[in-house]
Formats: structure tokens, C-alpha cells, sequence
């Protein structure tokens, strides 16, 4: 399990206590040592493994022992307890955005509710705004909340979903009776949510790897165990598809439970009329004897469709099976194609690492430069920077640059776009700066044409060179704010802005299909991590995936280019 597991758990042990009543002082502890757990740069099970689990510096002996529980069997007593006296359906109603603990305990104790459809017909009711402190306005937001909620239901974010998947994958990989193990499914496409995970095995010992995998710690339930199929439910609730497969099938059946379907249905289609058939066991002769004609490799399949390979991320039925046809089909963008990262965080606001530190780790990920782009002052909860700490952090990170060898740090920062479209730094500061990211950090329920005003007054001060995050919206949580796009992209355009892909793992902001129609305009694109740790710097893998989604090449990207390169390419008229 990764550390993000355990500090949900101590997350939900907070939250639940909270509802119930429970001292505050041990709510503080749990909260504290969540977010202690979930900014460890080490793997808290090892620490668990070796027994130093409490020279971490907040974590007490009690909260060791639930950590060592959950070790073992995925969850806790103090958090089982918790559910069983209140009620499980009280974790849904913690997702509800801006509601909170204490407001949820409020309506819990007064209407009974106790989960989202208790919560809906509440709402519905027009019960909720009669309790005091909420009111219509809360009652109408939390509806709106639910119906969101009810859209993603039973989806779960890709990187959450990945980390499990490859925490599966790797414990799984290291049975001397596994062969070959490849995770499979949307995650390996890069959707933006997962629905289950899948899990492709090849072993000459089926039954070891099965009794291996249904006795992981965070299995929950076993739903199917068979010779060739095994699923489980996770404690978390998200259901592990294993699939035993021929090594001489393993192409065919990765490349079918890969999906998309939509891709299948084109790929059938297409098999047919050449006299084939295609299916998860490879590709047939539809004769008499139906000849196996591939399945060994996905690159295989394609040739017997006589088709180019095409990469997993754009398999989803839009036009690739006619562009790989007509030799169109794009060198999409690789990690190794990345020359640096353009947003990220230190200390000197919300990050947890110096510019040097977060500079040599930048280094040894083999990239060339950095932008370190702290917060401005409108940020409050994160220390933004007022002008004149950011004119002294300038200054600092000029320092920095002259510590390190071979590598270039870029002065900047994420400057707030204001309600009235305004830059939160004085203009100067900005123009000194390297790179100016510009985002909307407030306000995010503007009306649509004000919203568009509010973005283009930004981007036509000419000192803005990316737009950070460029809808807003949280992944598995809040919806993005909306706006006029093909204006503002138009915009961008004109002024040398480019549109940001954030990699980080609560945004995956530009989307895909935003970023797809950006670069159709000519738009240019920046990955970022938006890093507020070392660690946080390999969230940029996850831009590079959803790029690979919106067809995006190297060309496509700014942060391809050498930094000399890159400062000319934005803000023209600077």
C-alpha cells in the first residue's frame, strides 16, 4: 500500500471522530500525522517493516499501532469501530466540497442524515437551510455538489487508481512463479478516472499467484477466483481484475483488455472485411480452419490489420484507426522528451523543499532547467509572497542558479489572476521575472462572460508566459470554472501565452480534449508537476500521458525546447 492509503485512513479517522464528538486534541493528532504520512518521501511501510515508525517525528505510539494494523490488514480497528457506531455512508458525505465535518455532524445529528441519498432528499426537502448556519444558498450548493457526485460515481481518479495498480503490480511481480505482469485496462490509456483495474499475469503456477494476490492485505473481498480470472475488492472499494494468460496470447489479450471499446468495434469492423476476425485470444482467419494469424505482440495485431502500432493513450475511437491508415498518425510526446519543469513550489511559500533542493532533484531526473513559481500574496493559506519577498526570492534564485552546474533555475512565479482580471504582483517584479504563471486561484463561480473577461484582461497584459491550470477543476472533486475558450485560447495565441497541462495528481488541468483543440489552433502547451515537493516532481509523467491523449508532440510542447529557446517563445512583446 502507499502512503497515500494510510493517510486516508487517518484522514477518515479525523473526520469521523470529529462527527462523533471525539476530543479535539486526538482529532489534531490523527490530522497531523495524516498529512505527515502523505509527505514522507520514503514508502511509510518500510519504515513500519524496519520498526522506526515512531522516530518519525509526529507519530505517537498510538497512531504507530494503527499503522502498523493497517499494515497488515489494510485497515484499523480505531477506523472500523468509527464506521460501525456511525454509519459507512457518512465517508460519501465528506466529499461533499465545502461542507466539512462539523457542518456534516450539524445535519447528521439534527435530520438522521447519514449518506448521499439521506442528504439528497434532505436538500430536496428544503430541510437542510431551516438548521442554523446553513440556509438556502449552502442547501443549493450541496445539491449541486451531489448531482456531481452522482456523475462520477463509481470512478475513481487515474492517479489513485495507478498508484494502487502498480503497488499490485510490483508486490505481485516479485513471486518467483510470475513470469510477465502488465497492468492493462484505462489506465494504461490515461483516463482521467478508472473504473476497475486489470492485471494481465503469465505463470506456470496460476493457483500461487492466485492465492498470492487474494491474500494481499488491502483485499477486502474476494468477488471470483478461477483458473484464468480472479477479482477482488479493495478496502478502498475500487474491484482488481487478474487475468492468467498464455505467454503466446499475452499481445492479443493486453491489447484487448486495454481497450477502448469503441477502438474494438472500428478494429472488428475493419477485421471483418479482410476476412478476419479479432478477439482477446489474437487474430483468425475466418476460414474453415480459422487460422491464428497474430497474437503474440500488440504490434502483431496491428500489422495482421495491416495497421502501424498505435500507442495505447489514443485507442478511444477518434479518428487514429484512419490516421494510422493513412499514415498520419503523430510521434507522440515521451518523458524523454522533456527538458524541464516549468511550476513548482518551495519553501518559501507552501513547498516543502529549497530551490536547491528541488533544482538537484530536477537534475538528477536528467532535465535541464527549472522555473520555481511560489505563490503570490492573494494566496494566503499557502504564504504568498508579498512584492517585496518576491523581489528578494528573485534574488535568491539567482543565487541558486549560480550553486548548481549545468543546470539553469529560472526566476518566477504563480501569480493570482484576480476577480477583476488584475496580476497580484506589481508589474515590474514581473516583467524581471523569467516565467510568470498565471492562475485562478478564487472566485471560481464567476458567470461564464465575466469569467472570459476576467482571463483576457490577464492574458493582455503581455507579462503572462503559461496559464496555469487552466480550468480550475479537481479531479474527482470540484468542477472547472467556465469561460468563453476559444476566446482566451485565441487570446493566448496572440499574446504568446501558452495553455498549461498540470500533472498534478488532484488536477490533470488542461484536460485532453482541451489540450487536443488548443494545439489545433496552434497553441502552444506547457507540462508542469506543480510540485511542492522533490517527490512531487514525477507528477509530470502524468501531463506527458494525457499530452500523449490530446496527440500532442514534442513540437507541441514549450518545455521540449533548450532554455534559450523556450524564453523567446512566450511573451513576444516583453
Amino acid at each position: 500500500m502507499d502512503n497515500n492509503h494510510y493517510a486516508r485512513i487517518l484522514n477518515e479517522i479525523a473526520a469521523l471522530s470529529q462527527i462523533k464528538g471525539v476530543n479535539r486534541f486526538k482529532i489534531r493528532a490523527y490530522e497531523n500525522a495524516a498529512r505527515t504520512v502523505e509527505n514522507l518521501t520514503e514508502p511509510i511501510d518500510a519504515r513500519i517493516e524496519d520498526d522506526t515508525v515512531e522516530d518519525i517525528k509526529g507519530i505517537g505510539k498510538s497512531i504507530a499501532e494503527d499503522l502498523r494494523e493497517i499494515h497488515e490488514t489494510g485497515t484499523c480497528t480505531v477506523h472500523t469501530e468509527l464506521l460501525s457506531e456511525l454509519d459507512p455512508g457518512l465517508l460519501d458525505l465528506l466529499e461533499i466540497q465545502g461542507l466539512g465535518p462539523k457542518r456534516i455532524k450539524a445535519i447528521y445529528e439534527e435530520l438522521g442524515v447519514c449518506d448521499l441519498p439521506s442528504m439528497k432528499e434532505a436538500a430536496e426537502s428544503g430541510e437542510i437551510q431551516k438548521l442554523s448556519g446553513l440556509g438556502k444558498k449552502t442547501e443549493q450548493k450541496i445539491l449541486a455538489e451531489i448531482e456531481r457526485l452522482e456523475r462520477h460515481a463509481g470512478r475513481t481518479p487515474l492517479p489513485q487508481a495507478r498508484r494502487t495498480a502498480l503497488s499490485i503490480r510490483d508486490r505481485l511481480a516479485k513471486l518467483d512463479a510470475v513470469d510477465r505482469i502488465e497492468i492493462a485496462g484505462s489506465i494504461r490509456r490515461g483516463r482521467e478516472t478508472i473504473g476497475d483495474i486489470d492485471v494481465l499475469v503469465t505463470t506456470d503456477d496460476p493457483q500461487a499467484v492466485t492465492d498470492a494476490f487474494v491474500s494481499l492485505t488491502d483485499v477486502a473481498e474476494v468477488l471470483v477466483s478461477g483458473e484464468t480470472k480472479t477479482s477482488v475488492r479493495l478496502v478502498g472499494g475500487i474491484q482488481v481484475d487478474l487475468r492468467v494468460v498464455d505467454e503466446d496470447l499475452f499481445g492479443s489479450a493486453l491489447h484487448y483488455f486495454t481497450g477502448s471499446k469503441e477502438h474494438h468495434i472500428e478494429l472488428r469492423t475493419r477485421a471483418k472485411r479482410a476476412g478476419l476476425k479479432i478477439s482477446e485470444y489474437g487474430v483468425f482467419k475466418t476460414d474453415d480452419d480459422e487460422t491464428l494469424v497474430a497474437s503474440k505482440t500488440e504490434e502483431d495485431i496491428y500489422a495482421a490489420l495491416d495497421l502501424p502500432y498505435i500507442p495505447p493513450e489514443i485507442r478511444e475511437g477518434h479518428g487514429e484507426i484512419e490516421a494510422a491508415e493513412e499514415g498520419r498518425l503523430p510521434d507522440l510526446i515521451e518523458m524523454s522528451d522533456v527538458r524541464g519543469d516549468l511550476h513548482m513550489h518551495t519553501t518559501e511559500t507552501d513547498g516543502r523543499a529549497s530551490i536547491l533542493e528541488m533544482a538537484q532533484a530536477a537534475k538528477e531526473l536528467g532535465w535541464s532547467y527549472i522555473a520555481i513559481t511560489d505563490h503570490s500574496q492573494a494566496v494566503t493559506v499557502a504564504n504568498g509572497m508579498t512584492p517585496e519577498r518576491f523581489e528578494a526570492h528573485i534574488e535568491a534564485i539567482k543565487k541558486a542558479n549560480d550553486e548548481i552546474d549545468d543546470f539553469t533555475i529560472l526566476s518566477g512565479i504563480e501569480v493570482d489572476i484576480l476577480k477583476d482580471g488584475s496580476l497580484d504582483m506589481d508589474h515590474d517584479l514581473l516583467a524581471a521575472a523569467d516565467w510568470v504563471v498565471a492562475s485562478v486561484h478564487s472566485y471560481f463561480n464567476m458567470e461564464t462572460d465575466k469569467m472570459t473577461e476576467r482571463l483576457l484582461a490577464a492574458i493582455e497584459t503581455g507579462l503572462i508566459c503559461e496559464m496555469g491550470h487552466p480550468t480550475g477543476r479537481m479531479l474527482g472533486g470540484r468542477d472547472g470554472y467556465t469561460y468563453d475558450m476559444d476566446a482566451v485560447l485565441e487570446a493566448a495565441l496572440e499574446h504568446g501565452v501558452a495553455m498549461e497541462l498540470n500533472g498534478s495528481t488532484g488536477r490533470l488541468d488542461f484536460n485532453a480534449e482541451n489540450a487536443r483543440r488548443a494545439q489545433s489552433r496552434g497553441l502552444k502547451l506547457v507540462l508542469g508537476s506543480d510540485a511542492h515537493s522533490t517527490q512531487g516532481l514525477s507528477a509530470i509523467e502524468y501531463a506527458v500521458q494525457q499530452a500523449r491523449r490530446g496527440w500532442l508532440t514534442a513540437d507541441d510542447v514549450l518545455n521540449t525546447l533548450p532554455v534559450d529557446e523556450l524564453l523567446k517563445s512566450v511573451r513576444p512583446k516583453h
